[in-house]
């Protein structure tokens, strides 16, 4: 049974790897054994707080077997990229329409430095480690990453967020991270 689009599960997937360039008709040409729901609008492009492409989208379909046909298409490839798509529901989607794209509430003044790439099973001790050479209230900082890492875990298991009250800050871990990568 299909729960409403208001907090229900919903048949949704996630697909990531698309080409910035794609489009819905593409989308809807590697979903073609799939029944997407209302067509070309049941797919969901996730966008940049840019507004640029991400290379990801949602697409909605019209039941539980459709959504195992599209999961068999993990890793098949579109173009010369591999695309994954994972099981996702409305809750996730809708969170995330609603929190990136250039008019989402998270912007780039929003008070937060966003981690990606983060080891699969890295703590917010070790975050916190990372960043101890500039942070100046490690304890208020420890305490606001246990709760934005707790509330992503279920979206984006390898990336968090640290808030921040003061962007010279935020530019400084982004220069550190920077300085890091380069380094391995």
């Amino acid at each position: 049974m299909m729960l409403g689009t208001e907090g229900g599960e919903g048949f949704v997937v996630k697909v990531r790897g698309l080409p910035w360039s794609c489009s819905a008709d593409e989308v809807q040409r590697f979903f073609s054994d799939c029944k997407i729901q209302n067509g070309a609008q049941g797919i969901r492009f996730i966008y940049t707080r840019e507004g640029r492409p991400s290379g990801e989208a949602f697409v909605e379909l019209e039941s539980e077997d459709e959504v195992k046909l599209a999961l068999k298409k993990d890793r098949e490839t579109m173009g010369h990229r591999y695309v994954e798509v994972f099981k996702s529901n409305n809750v996730e989607m809708d969170w995330v329409l609603k929190h990136t794209g250039p008019n989402s509430p998270d912007t780039a003044n929003d008070g937060f430095v966003r981690l990606r790439g983060l080891p699969f099973g890295c703590s917010k001790e070790e975050i916190v480690q990372f960043f101890s050479g500039i942070l100046k209230s490690l304890r208020a900082v420890e305490l606001k990453l246990e709760l934005t890492m707790t509330h992503h875990e279920s979206l984006w298991p390898c990336s968090g967020q640290v808030p921040m009250t003061d962007l010279g800050l935020a530019e400084d871990i982004t220069a550190l991270a920077e300085e890091q990568a380069l380094k391995g």
